[in-house]
């Protein structure tokens, strides 16, 4: 049966670091006394096809030898006709397999399939002679192979006729004993019997046929195993297998065996299903699956992982972005279409086979929506979690995108559970405010709404609110997407941690998953906040904003290292900018100079309750908190017509504007003034003027005219530009304004280049003139604009 599609929110992509984030020595399996990844996966593919289901207590006994009766049901199994065997339980083939055998049904079904061989046909199993079986003694390994190669249709016209010499080698000739070596003659164990198996499933038949394409109908593509033991839709089951082939993402039981195979999870192959669109098997191929946290922004070739390592990867390898948006829960694309939003903490993983990439997953901070929570009250430790993660241990812990241990949550943050990848994940997010409604109500409700916003609530919160009524006062503890997970009694150890900014008079709060949280209630009347880091709270009437302590460096801020003096800078830190005027904008830390931060440019930072920090402000080091272009004056004249006779009188002032071609730039308000030329290059930072839409001036920085410069001199590192002038290095700004004067005024806004993209921009202004003149900010020292004569 086809399960229906896995709610697209559940699908968090490639997050397959199920099989990356084991203690060492641990290795996925089904049963629990495999220690050998390939006999791991092996045994679960036979379990995953009924051919295997161990000894019981989860157990496989890899070293253990089977019997002839034990073998001749696992080929049974193997030819998926297990169901059979029922029928034949009532008659007596061999005198030494009773009505009391287990195995009767098995071993007289094998007997009675037959081989062709030459004009007539042989059984599958002919026993050993005097009518016997010998059920319980020990199979060899020659018996198995020859049993097995008379499943593929081979007799002894195509073996020969000594034995078992002939059927070794035929064997061999077909890889069915691949990575295999054992005597003829030596009692086959069941590790070995399972790689026997997962051999002849690959192996050409008797027909000229792979053997794994008979049973069934091979899927449309490769596939990539994403969940394993999943519950059907309905809530009836579990043992679902979610797998994802292109940009399709579908479920489906197995056909015959179990649904739990957990080293198959994660994996890369091709599935065979029955008309019923049932699992029958799964054959891995040679991908290796390589998992990656980034450290830092994709480039357009290659990726770096917190470690360090870089990854090249084409720029058209297929891409599957998680987007929960999406009916099958993935966004296709190419990595140099994507490249650009997979920003520093996605996690990706690569699929390569042959050295080649085949496939690369990748899910962006944002992408994981909460289902279920843990509020943590006192020590976490794993049992914490049993219920949350379905009693697995082996997860990683993070914070902030930084990974942590579990001595590191504190009491109150709440921690949520990503399956595939298995990692549990840690929010501190807390907003005191006042409980003033819930739908459709009080006792288990769906969502509630404070500072007239809506909140979506978990079922792991209805216990903890069952305590608090309508106009209460609370704080909500949230998950990494804003979800409520509880509430507990405003206090110092549940104070509100919701930091944000005010942005055109809304207050956004920064949500641990790199998102934003709109609160839809007014601000209480606050002053000079627009635009500044706040923690934010709420009253019964108003949403109330107050600043981000400040706190100097207490070291210089090392990028590569993740360091603010000791402490470590968590990888979805949010750095923002503060100039002497109060502005302050975020900043990419891609835009920050290379290496170190010095601690006298350290503003204020901030730290989670664990004690990563998780904010930066720093002070005018990028320049980026400008607005960037050329200043431009206007002559407005006022006439005045004169009363009773008296002649007019016209007045002059001048206005100011700022001529660019990204935007066309924009006027001041007319009581701004300049006190500088006009057509200076020059940055500014604008401010509020009350009543009107044309901003003021807070500050102005005038720009270094470097002249004479050459196409040549520009060059690109790392998907930066540079130019190289005087012995110098002069980054270029992303959003670098360039103006085309070879053959008209830097006056005319159409001489300003206006493409949306800055590297077209870039690109074009070097083919109009070999003649550049650069203007470079005093802050950061980057290019801002550049003008051809």
């Amino acid at each position: 049966m086809k399960v229906k599609r896995i709610w697209a929110a559940l699908l968090t992509a490639a997050l397959m670091a199920s099989l990356a984030v084991l203690p060492a020595g641990a290795v996925p399996s089904s049963f629990s006394d495999i220690a050998d990844e390939e006999t791991a996966v092996n045994a679960d593919i036979l379990r995953l096809m009924g051919v295997v289901s161990g000894i019981g207590d989860n157990q496989f006994y890899p070293e253990g030898t089977l019997t002839r009766a034990q073998f001749c049901t696992m080929v049974v199994n193997f030819l998926q006709r297990g169901k059979e065997a029922a029928r034949y339980t009532s008659r007596t083939v061999f005198s030494d397999v009773g009505s009391t055998h287990w195995a009767r049904g098995y071993v007289n079904l094998a007997a009675a399939i037959p081989v062709k061989e030459g004009e007539g046909n042989v059984p599958l199993v002919s026993g050993v002679g005097n009518g016997k079986f010998m059920p319980d003694s020990e199979i060899t390994m020659a018996e198995a192979v020859t049993i097995l190669l008379r499943a593929l249709g081979y007799s002894g016209e195509h073996a020969g006729a000594v034995w078992p010499q002939g059927y070794m080698d035929l064997a061999r000739s077909i890889d069915m004993t691949k990575g295999m070596s054992i005597s003829p003659y030596a009692a086959i164990t069941r590790a070995q019997a399972a790689q026997l198996f997962v051999n002849a499933l690959k192996c050409k038949n008797a027909s000229n046929e792979v053997y794994y394409t008979t049973l069934g109908t091979v899927g449309s593509g490769k596939s990539i195993i994403l969940e394993v033991n999943a519950k059907t839709e309905d809530g009836t089951a579990w043992g679902a297998i979610r797998a994802v082939t292109g940009a399709s993402s579908e479920a489906h039981l197995p056909a015959n065996g179990s649904g739990n195979p957990l080293s198959l999870q994660g994996r890369r192959g091709e599935l065979v299903f029955n008309s019923q669109k049932e699992i029958i098997t799964f054959i891995p191929d040679n991908s290796s699956a390589t998992v990656v946290i980034l450290d830092d922004d994709a480039r357009s070739t290659s990726i770096k992982g917190v470690g360090g390592q870089q990854y090249s990867i084409p720029k058209g390898a297929p891409v599957y972005v998680a987007d929960p948006e999406e009916v099958s829960g993935y966004k296709e694309s190419t990595y140099g279409e994507i490249y650009e939003d997979l920003v520093s903490g996605s996690q990706v993983t690569m699929y390569s086979e042959n050295g080649k990439i085949t496939t690369v997953f990748a899910s962006i901070p944002g992408t994981v929506i909460s289902t279920d929570a843990v509020v943590v009250r006192g020590h976490a430790t794993a049992a914490t979690f049993h219920q949350l993660t379905g009693g697995v241990t082996n997860f990683t812990v993070t914070k902030a995108g930084q990974p942590i241990r579990l001595s590191d949550i504190q009491e109150y943050d709440v921690v949520t559970y990503d399956k595939v990848a298995n990692t549990l994940l840690v929010s501190d997010l807390r907003l005191t405010c006042v409980y003033a409604d819930a739908l459709p109500g009080t006792r288990n409700p769906e969502t509630i709404r404070m500072l007239d916003t809506e909140f979506d609530v978990l079922p792991s919160a209805w216990e903890s609110m069952g305590s608090y009524r309508l106009g209460d006062s609370v704080t909500l503890l949230l998950t990494t997407d804003g979800k409520v997970a509880g509430m507990a009694p405003p206090s110092g150890a549940t104070r509100s941690t919701a930091v944000g900014v005010v942005d055109g008079g809304t207050a956004k709060i920064f949500l641990p998953n790199g998102r934003t949280l709109e609160l839809k209630g007014k601000l209480a009347e606050s002053s000079n906040m627009d635009g500044r880091l706040v923690i934010f709270s709420g009253g019964k009437d108003a949403i109330n904003a107050s600043r981000l302590s400040e706190r100097r460096g207490p070291g210089d801020y090392q990028i590569y290292n993740k360091k603010l003096g000791s402490y470590t800078v968590a990888n979805k830190v949010r750095i923002y900018e503060q100039i002497s005027s109060g502005a302050m904008v975020a900043i990419d830390i891609k835009d920050l100079p290379m290496g170190v931060v010095p601690a006298d440019r350290i503003a204020s930072y901030h730290q989670n309750t664990s004690g990563i920090v998780d904010y930066i402000v720093l002070d005018n080091v990028t320049g980026n908190a400008y607005e960037y272009g050329m200043m431009v004056s206007n002559t407005v004249s006022n006439t005045i017509e004169g009363e009773d006779g008296e002649p007019s009188t016209t007045t002059t002032h001048t206005t100011w504007s700022l001529l660019r071609g990204t935007d066309g730039g924009f006027s001041f308000h007319e009581t701004m003034g300049y006190s500088g030329r006009s057509g200076g290059m020059v940055g500014v930072v604008t401010k509020k003027i009350r009543d009107t839409d044309k901003p003021g001036i807070a500050t102005v920085i005038q720009l270094t005219e470097i002249k004479n410069v050459k196409a040549e001199q520009f060059f690109e590192s790392q998907d930066v530009q540079y130019i190289r002038v005087n012995g110098r290095n002069y980054r270029v700004a992303d959003g670098v304004e360039c103006c085309n004067a070879v053959n008209g005024s830097r006056y005319a806004k159409e001489n300003w280049l206006g493409q949306t993209d800055s590297a077209d921009r870039l690109r074009m202004i070097q083919n109009y003139s070999d003649n550049l003149t650069i203007y470079v900010d005093p802050v950061g020292e980057q290019v801002r604009i550049i003008v051809a004569n």
